[in-house]
């Protein structure tokens, strides 16, 4: 004998065995009768994760840039030394 559901459980067991591509469509729908533009949200991401990846490339430039300064001043004041170690103060060669 069939056990009857009520309509609550049915439309929750109904929801959850839709597909995500028919999910999706079902968003895309309701979205679009909301007047709410996908092209320009998909362009807005990805104008976004952009931005992210430039900032990074400059940010890593930058600290690179510095980084090479620093070694290339430990360099030549390691070329400058007479005896390894023998210099203890770092900062009177750099300014």
């Amino acid at each position: 004998m069939a056990i009857r559901r009520s309509k609550r459980e049915y439309s929750d067991a109904s929801i959850a065995n839709i597909s995500r591509t028919r999910r999706a469509q079902l968003v895309a729908e309701f979205e679009g009768e909301l007047g709410i533009d996908h092209k320009a949200r998909a362009k807005a991401a990805a104008d976004e994760r952009r931005w992210i990846i430039i900032k990074t490339i400059i940010v890593w430039s930058i600290a690179l840039m510095f980084f090479s300064i620093a070694c290339q001043r430990l360099w030549l004041m390691s070329q400058n030394a007479e005896h390894p170690f023998a210099e203890i103060n770092p900062f009177e060669h750099w300014f």
